[in-house]
């Protein structure tokens, strides 16, 4: 499991960790959702979710269109678990890095896990003024008007990382 050490390696190493629009507390708030939905899913990984909400947007370049900001994330991810911070197996980390990858493409998906990453960043969509396209959820429980409504509670007050640690250790 991830602890809070790996987390703070991640980190220290993150790009535009400041950023209003896509840093660490859009991260955190990735996270949180995404271990709310994931927690509803049968068969899902709520560590792989965790980990997709630390380290989806750790490499953008700018707070715009940044079309390669997936696929350097997930070189992050492989760079890291190579150095021994992330103890992820090898078709554990290959999921984790293909919903990275492909997390800004618009596609949905039925397996549990990524399909919890990509709802739990949707659903924060409204924070840079983009409304989500119902089409695009790919679970059930990120349709309607509370899972939106409890994004943006959440952004108002985000979990802690030791908070999200802790609750990823017991989904």
């Amino acid at each position: 499991m991830v602890d809070l050490v790996a987390v703070e390696a991640v980190l220290e190493r993150a790009w535009q960790r400041e950023s209003e629009w896509h840093g660490e507390t859009h991260w955190r708030c990735v996270a949180a959702t995404g271990l709310g939905l994931v927690g509803r899913l049968a068969g899902g990984d709520p560590e792989l979710v965790f980990l997709f909400g630390l380290l989806h947007d750790t490499r953008r370049e700018n707070e715009h269109v940044d079309p390669g900001h997936g696929p350097r994330a997930a070189a992050y991810a492989q760079e890291l678990a190579a150095e021994g911070v992330l103890e992820v197996e090898p078709a554990r980390l290959e999921l984790l890095c293909g919903a990275i990858t492909e997390h800004t493409n618009g596609l949905v998906s039925a397996d549990p896990t990524i399909g919890a990453c990509w709802d739990a960043d949707r659903l924060h969509l409204p924070r840079v003024s983009i409304d989500p396209d119902p089409a695009r959820f790919s679970t059930p429980h990120a349709h309607g008007t509370e899972p939106l409504a409890a994004a943006g509670r959440l952004r108002a007050a985000p979990p802690t990382w030791a908070e999200l640690v802790e609750a990823a250790a017991q989904t």
